[in-house]
């Protein structure tokens, strides 16, 4: 898998962004208005609707998603069940998430469908068998291939057979900020790594602290050494850290670190560095923007503007009280990274087949985008139906990006080490060299395990 995302990834987003000219969908990322409604129920069963040959089912779906971005995509299960008649029961998994999924597994209880947000992951569960093939749930990979641009079917197979179907995308090159603070300050948005450190210092000479974070969620730290890794390094050095010929002790690793401490530091970070350990990354959010924020700029993917609006603040206004800018180059590079989710089914109970081949179609595509909360890669969903400005800005960076890569950490072997924890470890002052011997050895260990 991760062999073919680096060599298509350009494909892909080459043929989005001449499907956004004709008028269809993109796929990559999303901010949101927000105002999502709840859940249809306390315990995720939407009421039953339409009718259909397995009308009254009931099937449960699963991922990692909770509070506004749970909301959103329970508007999607609420359409289905309007449409079908199944039921769904959502469940949130929101730590641990492989361990949690491998014991319902091993236990004889899995969910009936997984939203999974590590192709690793997929690769894991195909290779055990916990995961059916699409076609052997009686849905032809080939029926659906026309509803997405080249490529994006292949990121959900492993080896020759279709496993998975990418949902959605986001961005992870989307610095949040608010604008009134840099007007303030005198400054005007960064566009590379130099005018971030300056607007980072005259932020704190007005006596502001710049940046919150949410580092307590180890794979916020994930994303930004991969958003520095690839304009540092660049492209072709992180398609090769990121795969089994990876060396985690090369010098280039140790430099992208260094880079991030370089802003990631006590006198930067809401409550310091044992203060941004202890804070989930909505909490970063908020510190960021609540109705009482203590910090300006805040770096995360295009789901965060959702969750401003649909969750730490929903009187907020996207443009006006939070915006974004493009991650700053480094080097002269402008590279985008980009994370997304694949759906896969763990059963054949009735109601699946109808639910992986309604993940398909425009209207759930379509219902998804509306609420802002994600791009989808459904090539004939318009534009048009996108909320906001900035939610268009997205899919745009995205199509228009000299070099798109996958989010890294999602793309290294199930049982790897976790590279959000190593780091932890370097933003409490830990020597890196060590740390990363160490992690070099057991992801190796993790990519000899998954091709035995």
């Amino acid at each position: 898998m991760a062999r073919f995302l680096r060599g298509t990834t350009l494909v892909v987003v080459s043929a989005l962004l001449m499907a956004c000219s004709n008028g269809g969908g993109t796929a990559a990322p999303a901010a949101s208005t927000g105002g999502a409604s709840p859940a249809a129920s306390a315990s995720g069963a939407a009421d039953s609707g339409g009718t259909g040959a397995n009308a009254g089912a009931t099937i449960s779906v699963t991922s990692l998603w909770g509070g506004a971005e749970q909301e959103n995509f329970q508007k999607v299960l609420d359409a289905f069940t309007a449409k079908t008649g199944i039921k769904t029961k959502y469940e949130s998994i929101r730590t641990q998430y492989d361990t949690v999924l491998q014991t319902r597994i091993s236990g004889g209880n899995p969910p009936d469908v997984s939203i999974m947000p590590g192709i690793g992951f997929l690769r894991r569960f195909a290779a055990d068998g916990s995961i059916k093939k699409i076609k052997d749930l009686g849905i032809d990979p080939a029926s659906i291939a026309g509803n997405y641009a080249p490529g994006i079917l292949e990121i959900g197979k492993v080896g020759e057979d279709q496993y998975g179907i990418m949902v959605k995308f986001n961005s992870k090159s989307t610095f949040w900020y608010r604008p009134q603070k840099l007007k303030d300050a005198g400054v005007d948005v960064p566009k590379d790594w130099d005018a971030l450190k300056d607007v980072i210092s005259k932020l704190k000479a007005k006596g502001d602290k710049p940046l919150g974070l949410g580092a307590k969620d180890s794979w916020t730290l994930t994303d930004w050494f991969e958003s520095i890794y690839v304009r540092q390094a660049g492209p072709e050095a992180y398609d090769k850290l990121f795969s089994k010929d990876g060396d985690w002790n090369d010098a280039s690793v140790q430099t992208a670190i260094k880079t991030m401490l370089e802003v990631l530091n006590d006198d930067n970070v809401v409550g310091g560095i044992n203060g941004a350990l202890g804070a989930a990354f909505t909490d970063g959010i908020g510190q960021v923007f609540s109705a009482s924020p203590k910090a300006d700029m805040y770096y995360e993917g295009g789901f965060v503007g959702g969750i401003i609006t649909g969750q730490v603040n929903k009187s907020a206004k996207l443009g006006t009280d939070a915006d974004w800018f493009d991650f700053p180059s480094i080097n002269g590079n402008s590279g985008v990274t980009i994370g997304g989710d694949v759906i896969a089914a763990l059963t054949d109970k009735p109601g699946v087949k109808e639910f992986m081949q309604y993940m398909t179609t425009p209207e759930s595509g379509e219902v998804w985008a509306k609420t802002g909360a994600i791009i989808s890669p459904i090539k004939s969903v318009s534009p048009d139906v996108y909320p906001n400005e900035q939610t268009k800005r997205e899919a745009a960076q995205v199509a228009n990006a000299t070099a798109v890569r996958f989010d890294g950490s999602d793309l290294l072997p199930s049982g790897s080490p976790d590279l959000g924890a190593l780091l932890q470890s370097a933003l409490k002052g830990q020597d890196l060299a060590p740390l990363l011997q160490t992690f070099q050895t057991k992801v190796k260990s993790a990519w000899d395990a998954e091709a035995s």
